[in-house]
């Protein structure tokens, strides 16, 4: 099982990696046009204001000096979008914060290495929630922890680079949750924590990459990740909560960690594309609607003893077959209405 955990790791480490590559080209290219703009309008700026200037000189009227104020002002008016934007920092042990960002029209969509000779290890809580236009984001590699609600609701979001190798051990709460356009995350191999509801409703997201060494996944963490097609596997998770990945119609497979103990409710709801699942031998506890409406499931392998199944865990799963190869019969403890009435069920001999 650890075999494919680290071949699954690999294959969306591939696919988020190519993905990321694209997205640094055409950030590459946002950039350079940015620059271009930035010229062209500080020429246009002076053009205006020797035009102006040289033609108040020459005909010596009150009126075109006031013609002249006016230009000058509107041209060095137009500057302001070229004012850069400003973070504030919080010192801490390690080094600093982003604790706010102030910008007028120029968007923030770069993180610094350092602050006054120290890492950038961190943003803190919703720093960049609601940010319209913000449409790329660019991390120091060292940074280790992105907070609570730090990018939630950022819709124009459609990237996240870090620079250099990825440290990244901690994605709270909600801090990607309703980036619709966000459509691929790939971090480091240190990612220890995915807080609940971090990744919800990113309804673009179409890969993920966190390496293996995850912990802990809180609930609705890829929730309504209609696209989410590749997300990677931790061989330490031992709880997987309420409604992780429900609604995450394009995800075909994900194997399971050894160590997995529970599936909580709806965990699992509504992936319309999941095809195999192989529950492991710990994993005593199998929530309602754990696998509901999987209409393209087509076999579920239990090596466990389930203490218990909840109601409707396999409903809708009319194709599948449900093979266990620990228990012999159902158990008592088990919800009657656990599968649809169309699933094969084979026990063990």
């Amino acid at each position: 099982m650890k075999e494919d955990l680290k071949k699954h790791n690999e294959h969306v480490l591939r696919t988020c990696e190519q993905e990321q590559a694209r997205f640094a080209t055409r950030e590459r290219q946002v950039r350079s046009n940015q620059r271009m703009r930035a010229a062209m309008i500080i020429i246009v700026v002076l053009v205006i204001l020797i035009i102006a200037w040289v033609i108040a000189g020459i005909m010596r009227e009150m009126s075109m000096f006031i013609v002249a104020g006016v230009a000058s002002g509107l041209a060095l008016l137009s500057l302001i979008q070229l004012v850069p934007f400003r973070l504030g920092y919080t010192r801490v042990k390690q080094g600093y914060v982003v604790t706010s960002c102030f910008q007028v029209l120029r968007r923030c969509n770069y993180i610094p290495d350092e602050h006054k000779g120290k890492p950038v290890i961190g943003i803190a809580a919703g720093v960049f929630r609601d940010r319209k236009k913000m449409y790329y984001i660019s991390l120091p590699g060292g940074m280790t922890h992105l907070g609570k609600e730090c990018f939630m609701n950022c819709r124009d979001l459609r990237g996240v680079t870090f620079r250099g190798e990825s440290k990244l051990q901690y994605v709270e709460d909600r801090a990607f949750s309703g980036c619709y356009n966000l459509y691929a995350f790939c971090s480091g191999g240190e990612v220890v924590r995915i807080g609940e509801g971090a990744f919800e409703n990113c309804r673009s997201l179409r890969c993920a990459y966190f390496g293996g060494n995850v912990e802990k996944i809180g609930r609705n963490a890829f929730a309504s990740c209609g696209n989410l097609a590749l997300v990677s596997a931790s061989d330490r998770v031992t709880e997987l909560k309420r409604a992780t990945f429900n609604g995450c119609r394009s995800l075909v497979s994900l194997p399971l960690s050894p160590l997995l103990e529970k599936i909580d409710d709806d965990c699992f709801g509504y992936c319309a594309a999941l095809e195999n699942v192989d529950i492991p031998e710990k994993v005593a506890y199998i929530g309602k609607g754990a696998y509901t409406d999987c209409r393209a499931l087509k076999e579920a392998v239990i090596r466990s003893k389930p203490e218990f199944i909840g109601n409707n865990a396999f409903r809708n799963c009319d194709k599948a077959v449900i093979i266990f190869t620990a228990v012999k019969k159902q158990s008592k403890d088990w919800n009657g209405q656990w599968a649809d009435k169309r699933c094969t069920i084979n026990y063990a001999k």
